[in-house]
Parts: C-alpha cells; sequence; structure tokens
C-alpha cells in the first residue's frame, strides 16, 4: 500500500475515524489491525513474518531480562539475535551466498529459490533487535504487554521503510493517553506528509522514467546521458526516500505519535561522515550504537579506527541488498568515512561540492544490477561524446528543471522551517497552499506511481 495511492488515502481516512473516535487503552488493537491490513494488502502470505519476529524478541526479550549473570545473559543475547536475524538471512541473502559466493569456487549458477522478499523485513530485523539488545545492556525496561509490543513493531507508518525505531522513541508515547486531539497537529501533520507527497510525485516519479530507461542500457548513449544518470538519481533517491519519511512523520503526527528526524539535508554535507550524520539518520545510528561502538570505535587508535569503519560499512552494504554491488557501495563510503578523519579541513563550499560528487558517484553501486553494468556505465561516461547539448536539454528539460530547482532549494528542506511557517500563517492560507500542492502533484506526476526505492530493503 503505497502512500501516495488513493487505497491508502481511504485507509487512513477510515483509520483515523477510528482513532478519533477509541480511547486510548483501546487504540493499541486498532494499530495492530489496522497495521496488519496495511502489511497484507501487499501479499497476505507473508503476514507471519513480522508476526514471529514479534514473538521471538518478545519472549526472547523476557529471557533475556530475566537472568543476572552477564555471561550467561550474553549466551541469551547471542542465541535471540540468530532467531531474529535467520528469516532475513533465508529470504534476503541466503541465494546471494549460494550463487554468488559460494558459486565462485562451485560453479553454482541457479538460485535456491525464487521467493519475493518479504516487505519491511530488513527494517523490522533491526527493529527487533535493537530492543533486545537494549534489553541486555539494560538501556531499557523489558515489555511484558504483548499488545502494546506488537504495536511498537507493528506501527504502519514506519512499519516498511523506517525510520528504525529504538524501544525509547516509540513504546512510552504509545503507553501515554492520545485522546487529545490537536487542530495544530492536524495541519502540521497534513503539510508534512504534503512535503513529501510533492518529492514522491513531481520529482521522483518523473525522474526515475528517465533514469530507469538510461541505467536499462548503459551502451552508447550520448555523454550528457550518464551525467543526467548520475545527478538525477542522486536527487531521485533523496526525494524518494526522504519523501516516505515524510509521509510517515506527517501521518503520524496526526495520529499524536512523533517519529525521528530520518534527513537533515544530506547533501550539503561536508564530508561523508557529515553525510552519515544527515543521510538514514536512524540507521546511521543503528550501525554507530550496535556494530561500530562494541566493535570499539575510536578508542584504539587510527587503524582500529579504520577496521571498525569498514566492518560496519560492509554490514551496511550488505543489509542494503544481497549484490557485491551494495558490498561495494558500502565500502566506498567506509573509505570516504576514514578520509574524512584524516584530511585537511576544507572551505566549506568547496567541501560540499567534493562531497556531493563523491556520494553521487558511489551512487552508481547503488543503482546498477551488477558489477559488468557499472563498468560500462563510467566507461561510457568517460569516452562517449557530449554532442547535441542544447537538443539533450530541450528532450529533458522537465527533468533537468527539477534537478536544479533541488539544489536551490534543498537548503530549504527543514522540518522545523515548515513546522514555523505553519504556526506563522494563518490557516486558510496553509491549507490553500496544501490543497495546491495536491493539486500540482497530481497534474505533474505521470500517472503511474513508482513504489518506493527502499521497499526492496
Amino acid at each position: 500500500m503505497l502512500f501516495n495511492s488513493p487505497v491508502f488515502f481511504i485507509f487512513f481516512f477510515i483509520y483515523f475515524l477510528f482513532h478519533a473516535s477509541l480511547k486510548s487503552q483501546h487504540q493499541l488493537l486498532l494499530i495492530i489491525i489496522g497495521s496488519t491490513i496495511f502489511y497484507t494488502y501487499w501479499y497476505p502470505f507473508y503476514i507471519w513474518v513480522p508476526f514471529i519476529l514479534i514473538l521471538m524478541a518478545f519472549f526472547g526479550g523476557i529471557w533475556i531480562h530475566t537472568e543476572e549473570k552477564k555471561r550467561i545473559r550474553k549466551y541469551k543475547l547471542i542465541i535471540v539475535l540468530m532467531f531474529l536475524v535467520s528469516p532475513l538471512l533465508f529470504y534476503k541473502y541466503a541465494n546471494f551466498f549460494y550463487k554468488d559466493v559460494f558459486g565462485l569456487f562451485f560453479d553454482f549458477n541457479s538460485s535456491l529459490f525464487n521467493y519475493p522478499l518479504p516487505l519491511g523485513i530488513s527494517f523490522i530485523t533491526f527493529t527487533m533487535m535493537a530492543y533486545v539488545i537494549d534489553v541486555y545492556w539494560r538501556n531499557f525496561s523489558v515489555v511484558n504487554n504483548l499488545s502494546l509490543f506488537s504495536s511498537y513493531t507493528l506501527f504502519f507508518p514506519q512499519l516498511i521503510a523506517g525510520p528504525i525505531l529504538r524501544p525509547k522513541e516509540l513504546i512510552p508515547q504509545l503507553e501515554k493517553n492520545r485522546t487529545k486531539k490537536s487542530q495544530n497537529k492536524l495541519i502540521l501533520g497534513t503539510a508534512i506528509f504534503t512535503l513529501g507527497l510533492l518529492k514522491k510525485m513531481v520529482i521522483a516519479d518523473p525522474l526515475a522514467e528517465i533514469i530507469d530507461s538510461i541505467f536499462s542500457n548503459v551502451n552508447n548513449l550520448n555523454g550528457w546521458n550518464y551525467l543526467l544518470a548520475i545527478y538525477g538519481f542522486s536527487v531521485q533517491i533523496y526525494c524518494d526516500f526522504s519523501g516516505y519519511t515524510d509521509m510517515a512523520i506527517g501521518s503520524s503526527i496526526i495520529l499524536g505519535i512523533k517519529l525521528p528526524e530520518n534527513f537533515k539535508q544530506p547533501y550539503l554535507a561536508v564530508s561523508v561522515k557529515d553525510f552519515w550524520r544527515r543521510w538514514h539518520i536512524t540507521l546511521s545510528n543503528w550501525l554507530r550504537d550496535y556494530i561500530y561502538i562494541p566493535l570499539g570505535g575510536n578508542k584504539k587508535g587510527f587503524t582500529s579506527q579504520a577496521v571498525n569503519v569498514f566492518i560496519t560499512m560492509f554490514i551496511g552494504g550488505l543489509w542494503h541488498g544481497a549484490n557485491w554491488t551494495f558490498i561495494i557501495w558500502g565500502l566506498i563510503h567506509a573509505t570516504g568515512i576514514v578520509i574524512s578523519n584524516i584530511i585537511v579541513k576544507l572551505p566549506k563550499w568547496i567541501a560540499v561540492i567534493i562531497t556531493f560528487h563523491f556520494i553521487a558517484f558511489a551512487w552508481i553501486f547503488f543503482r546498477v544490477e551488477n558489477l559488468n553494468t557499472a563498468k560500462l556505465f563510467f566507461i561510457g561516461l568517460l569516452t562517449e561524446r557530449y554532442t547535441d547539448g542544447f537538443q539533450f536539454f530541450m528532450q529533458n528539460i522537465y527533468s533537468i528543471i527539477c534537478i536544479i530547482l533541488f539544489f536551490c532549494l534543498h537548503r530549504f528542506d527543514n522540518q522545523k522551517l515548515l513546522k514555523d511557517a505553519v504556526q506563522k500563517y494563518n490557516k486558510l492560507i496553509v491549507w490553500n497552499v496544501i490543497i495546491f500542492i495536491w493539486i500540482l502533484s497530481i497534474v505533474l506526476n505521470s500517472g503511474s506511481s513508482e513504489k518506493f526505492i527502499y521497499f526492496d530493503f
């Protein structure tokens, strides 16, 4: 169920009516039922996946919490984590390790199976892992209420593609009385949702048509096509993913729940390290707190820190997809982070330009389906002729204008600025602007919205 689809608007309207009429103690059940409907709309067969992960983490957390001896508690944690990651390893990585890793040595050419990937399994697994690890560290009290814990996991705005929530970020909110309604929350949530709708339908989806056509055949293109693909995909993936997050945060605010920000103008980063403080922030924090710091972080000198960075970003790349391209993408970012720790400080505008282009060229490995396509892309970028520039501009004028406008306005992409504007201006004006953006999004969209890119992860 896409956030920008008519069926979601019908679903959310009905859900909101129940939400507004039910007492707080009944809203946990509403979250469970509503989120189950939301999830099963995609592929009903896999509804068991989030529920089995919920049961593993819920009873696993209790099992870990009751153990006082730290050494035994650690063994229990390892066992619970092994159970939690088993569905993810099976569905997402079994074919990769069989065909692309072991196949290098044993000449395995076929896949083990061709089951579709359960929607949101990576996000749900990381959310459950965060909970049991926090319980093990005694950073969060164990939850004994299965309805409360299920609501934390299933809460539909963040269920499919995050943000990846820590238990302290959502569970306390679910325990509070949320019967108080607020017009300010309604208009702020709608405004943030509308910003996401604009990013998705006006920028990301139209760009996707052009970008997909380039990457589907990277041979013998006009050189300008390669540049359009580099800049276009950088804009597309940001507007697609941050647009999803805006819609998730906006719909949550309407329901009285605050989700953490996941993006802070990442293309204004002055280093790759700074980029990961701004891009997919909840994943960055997860990797830092549950992998990088437990490995030792930066406590044992530069060499040890560099190794820890490479291990962390290797896992981060692999988390995104079972493909060598994602692993290389992660290792490229690891290299950039290590360089960030030693490079001489540059003037900000130079640092921003260099960092963006490092990120943009790395995105190529994220986007291509295999390493051969990446090789052909870079060969074409360096060897093909850049001819008929004016004709190319006219043929792709909408996409080019979108890219230029995006970079001109990126520094204003800030939810605090949006919140201040909603509070400052007359509500009637704000509602009219929202309605205008919805009409604009519908008119400028091609009519067939693409699924969100991070639904595949």
